[in-house]
C-alpha cells in the first residue's frame, strides 16, 4: 500500500503556515499514523521546495525515521506522481494551501480536510472594517481593505481558491472532512453545490512533551514572580482580536494594577504590564497555560480552535468569544463574551475575577468529554488513511 501524506503545513510560507494549529493537527495525525505502519505499507510526503521548514516542526525528521520519499509539488502535478508512485490513498489535512497547485486528475482515494471558510465569511459580512489596530496598520492599509471589500476584490480572490479546490473536495474519490458543525453548515451555506456528506472529525489532543525547565525568560519570570496574567495566543492575526482585549485590559489595569496581560507574536506591548512574546516551545507553551490566571480566546472565527482545550486541561477558565465553532467546542465551560463589545469582554472578566472557580466543575466534564470524541475520531481517520 502506498499513501502520500500532505507536508505542507509544515513549510513556513511567509504568512500563516509552519506553526499554529494546523501544523499540530498534521503533526498529531501522522503521529498515529506511523505507530500503526506496517512493512508492507509506504510513505510520500508532498511538499513545495520553494517554502521553508517552519518553526514548530521540522518534518525532515519524519523524513528519516519512517523512509518517506518527498515528492516536490512545485515541479510536478500532483496527479503524475499519484500515478507514478501507485497511490492507494492522499491526505490533504489542509485543503486551502493546494489552491494555487494542479488539483485535476486525482483518481485515487482522497481525504481532504476544509477546516474554516473565515476568508469567505470575512468578506461577507464584512468584519474587516472594525479591525483597524493603529499600532499594527497605517490609516491607508486599513483603507485600502476597505476598498477590496466594497470592489469585490476578496469575494473575486475567493472565488479563484475555491473554485480550485472544491472540485477535487466534492469528488466522488475524496472523503470530504471538515473539523466541526459549525464550519461544516458553513461550507453548505456558502456553497450549495456541496451534496455530499461533509464528515466531521475534531482536531485530534495535542500531547507535546512537558520538561521542568522553562526556557523562555520573560515566561520564566512572569510566573516566577507568581504576577497573575490574562493570556492571548497568536495575537498578531487580526481575527485573534487583541484589538478588543488590548482596550478592555488598559481599562482593567486601572481597578487591578497588579493584572499583567501575555500575549504571543503581537510584536510590541500597550504599557508596563503586557508581556509580549514572539514565540514559545510546546513545553513553555503548557507551562503558560498552566499558570495563567485565564485564556481570553476572543476571536472572530475558528473552525475548531485548541487553546479552550488546552487551556482546560490545566485548570485554567476560558474567556471566550461567542461566535462561530467555539460555543460547540467548549460548551458550557466557557465565560461567553460578544467579541465586538469591550463592555461585554470587560463584564466576562469581572464575573471571574469575583469567581475564580465558577467553570471548574463544568471544564472538568466538557473536558472528559471532548478528549473522549477528539480519541474517536484520531482512530476512526487514522483507520482511513491505511484502508485502501
Amino acid at each position: 500500500m502506498n499513501i502520500l501524506l500532505d507536508f505542507l503545513p509544515f513549510m513556513y510560507d511567509g504568512r500563516t503556515r509552519g506553526i499554529g494549529g494546523v501544523a499540530s493537527f498534521a503533526k498529531t495525525i501522522y503521529d498515529e499514523v506511523f505507530k500503526r505502519i506496517e512493512p508492507s505499507i509506504n510513505l510520500f510526503g508532498l511538499y513545495d521546495s520553494k517554502f521553508s521548514v517552519g518553526k514548530q516542526y521540522d518534518y525532515q525528521k519524519y523524513v528519516d525515521e519512517h523512509n518517506i520519499q518527498l515528492l516536490d509539488i512545485s515541479t510536478t502535478p500532483i496527479s503524475i506522481y499519484t500515478k507514478q508512485k501507485n497511490i492507494d490513498v492522499l491526505f490533504i489535512a489542509v485543503g486551502q494551501f493546494y489552491a494555487s497547485y494542479d488539483l485535476t486528475g486525482i483518481s485515487c482515494k482522497t481525504i481532504m480536510f476544509i477546516h474554516d471558510i473565515a476568508d469567505v465569511e470575512r468578506a461577507d459580512n464584512h468584519i474587516d472594517l472594525l479591525l483597524w489596530d493603529k499600532t499594527e496598520k497605517k490609516g491607508w492599509q486599513w483603507l485600502k481593505g476597505c476598498a477590496n471589500i466594497f470592489l469585490g476584490r476578496w469575494v473575486k480572490q475567493n472565488y479563484r481558491i475555491y473554485n480550485n479546490i472544491i472540485p477535487l473536495y466534492t469528488a466522488e474519490n475524496t472523503l470530504a472532512y471538515t473539523v466541526s458543525e459549525y464550519s461544516k453548515n458553513a461550507l453548505k451555506y456558502y456553497f450549495p453545490e456541496l451534496k455530499k456528506d461533509i464528515r466531521i472529525c475534531y482536531s485530534p489532543a495535542k500531547e507535546p512533551a512537558i520538561s521542568k525547565k522553562i526556557e523562555n525568560e520573560a515566561l520564566y519570570n512572569i510566573i516566577n514572580e507568581k504576577k497573575p496574567y490574562l493570556m492571548l495566543i497568536a495575537a498578531n492575526r487580526p481575527y485573534k482580536n487583541f484589538q478588543i482585549l488590548g482596550k478592555v485590559f488598559q481599562r482593567l489595569h486601572k481597578e487591578y494594577p497588579d493584572l499583567h496581560l501575555l500575549t504571543l507574536k503581537y510584536g510590541h506591548t500597550i504599557n508596563a504590564n503586557h508581556i509580549d512574546i514572539p514565540f514559545l516551545s510546546d513545553s513553555d507553551l503548557e507551562h503558560a497555560y498552566a499558570n495563567a490566571y485565564a485564556l481570553v480566546f476572543a476571536s472572530f472565527f475558528e473552525g475548531f480552535g485548541y487553546p479552550p482545550i488546552e487551556a482546560m486541561r490545566h485548570g485554567t477558565p476560558t474567556i471566550a468569544s461567542n461566535v462561530t465553532s467555539i460555543p460547540e467546542i467548549l460548551g458550557d465551560a466557557g465565560i461567553y463574551f460578544s467579541p465586538i463589545y469591550p463592555a461585554d469582554l470587560y463584564k466576562a472578566i469581572k464575573l471571574l475575577i469575583t469567581n475564580h472557580d465558577m467553570r471548574k466543575a463544568q471544564m472538568e466534564r466538557r473536558l472528559m468529554e471532548i478528549r473522549q470524541r477528539q480519541k474517536n475520531d484520531l482512530q476512526s481517520i487514522v483507520d482511513q488513511i491505511l484502508k485502501k
